[in-house]
């Protein structure tokens, strides 16, 4: 084979792999937030309780066969669902596709994965699980100290870096959620967005936060815009916005481009 075909071939077989892990994580998320056992549980319709089949189960075109409705019971499967396994799936791709050999390939695609389970219990339930998000950070350190393949700059460089984004991601947070308490005598920033953003600076390092911030604050400030209009409501009744989430979701495409 070519090394044009097997990269093709490799980045599908990161897309089949992305897919389940997207509805994997997409799982984990939602009983990590409520508290449920993660393994050696059954995954069952919330609605009716039935146990789902194996082919209830296959990523992406169980939802379509089934047109988003479980089969027992016809209730509404969130559309959450099957993003996260397109989004799964679109990370594994790309991931193929940016990193400069296959065990690269999958470390960032791992922590792109762990990316989107946080950002999807964000969504869902305004929380950030502290087990998703020590993955998020072993796995972030880890893609630091394995470079790019060239060697430079030496991994105790790297390590360094890596500690400076962590703390300078963290710490600037930190700060941020001890003054507008000082200043308001309430909380606006969770614990778990400053362990998020610690976490993130083990990967993304000390020079991409500035922009990655920025482009959550973007991205957090449209889907505030998009629900606002959605519901009708000016933007100072909207409540909550799950931060946490734009966060995941911009240092996986400033990781990627």
């Amino acid at each position: 084979m070519r090394r044009g075909e097997i990269v093709i071939a490799f980045a599908a077989l990161m897309a089949l792999l992305g897919a389940a892990v997207g509805s994997f994580v997409a799982l984990v998320a939602e009983r990590l937030v409520r508290g449920d056992r993660i393994a050696l549980a059954r995954s069952t319709c919330r609605s009716c309780g039935t146990v789902l089949r194996a082919r209830d189960l296959v990523p992406v075109l169980s939802f379509l066969a089934l047109r988003g409705r479980c089969a027992a019971c016809n209730a509404r499967i969130p559309p959450l669902l099957f993003q996260a396994e397109i989004l799964g799936a679109a990370f594994g791709i790309a991931a193929a596709y940016s990193a400069p050999d296959p065990l690269r390939a999958l470390l960032l695609a791992t922590w792109l994965w762990a990316l989107l389970g946080l950002a999807l219990a964000d969504l869902r339930y305004f929380r950030l699980p502290d087990g998703l998000t020590l993955a998020a950070a072993v796995l972030g350190l880890a893609l630091a100290l394995a470079g790019d393949g060239s060697g430079w700059p030496p991994l105790a460089d790297r390590a360094v870096h890596a500690m400076i984004g962590a703390v300078a991601g963290g710490g600037s947070f930190w700060l941020i959620r001890v003054g507008y308490r000082w200043q308001t005598g309430r909380d606006g920033m969770g614990w778990g967005d400053v362990k998020l953003m610690a976490a993130l600076g083990l990967a993304m390092g000390l020079e991409r936060l500035p922009i990655m911030v920025l482009l959550a604050a973007l991205s957090a400030l449209l889907m505030a815009l998009l629900r606002a209009w959605r519901k009708g409501r000016p933007l100072n009744r909207l409540g909550r916005v799950p931060f946490g989430a734009a966060l995941a979701m911009a240092a996986a495409v400033i990781a990627l481009i």
